[in-house]
């Protein structure tokens, strides 16, 4: 990429529904320079397990890295999805790019304005964005799951599949549960993906 103007304005984008990685691969294909900020959150997988070479790691590889919108590993509890859904930001690289080519760009609806002007934003709240993205990917699985002491849940994938208990802790990656087992409260500790809330 040549001569990226480090100092130009961010410039919004609004995408079409689920479409904001496509868009920022297609405007990053037109030598645009993009930010689509992404938001780890908690995302137990449905269903079994894909194996190696799945639909999931096809679309991760065809995203690229850090633009795997809504994506997660086989397993995995936490995914990523846009943090604006529907919008992403972009600027150009040269001083000679038009803005015009971004309202025909696959996956893009079409740029914000503010009347007869396309709506900008400073860098410096483009870099508070990024930091906030790169604060929240260092949160634990426990930090970003919905579960909260007093919580009713379900059990699931265990020989208690099925009991319903209310959640007492939540530490890094285990919850304490209290459900009642012939007729006696008792406490069990369980994965965070083996529960689900009702």
């Amino acid at each position: 990429m040549s001569d990226i103007l480090h100092l130009g304005p961010w410039y919004v984008a609004h995408t079409k529904p689920r479409q904001e990685s496509t868009a920022c691969q297609q405007l990053l294909r037109q030598d645009f320079e993009v930010y689509l900020p992404l938001f780890k959150v908690f995302k137990k997988q449905r269903g079994p397990a894909r194996p190696a070479g799945s639909t999931v790691d096809a679309a991760r590889a065809q995203a690229g890295p850090g633009q795997a919108a809504a994506i997660a590993a086989p397993g995995a509890l936490t995914a990523h999805e846009p943090m604006f859904p529907r919008y992403l930001f972009l600027r150009p690289t040269r001083a000679t790019q038009s803005l015009s080519v971004v309202r025909s760009t696959v996956g893009i609806s079409r740029l914000v304005m503010f009347g007869n002007q396309p709506a900008t934003l400073a860098d410096a709240a483009v870099q508070a964005i990024r930091q906030a993205e790169a604060l929240r990917e260092t949160a634990t699985d426990g930090q970003v799951s919905p579960f909260k002491p007093g919580m009713s849940v379900q059990i699931q994938d265990s020989p208690l599949a099925g009991l319903q208990a209310l959640v007492q802790a939540v530490s890094k990656d285990r919850v304490t549960l209290l459900l009642t087992i012939l007729g006696r409260p008792q406490t069990v500790q369980v994965g965070l993906g083996q529960i689900m809330p009702l």
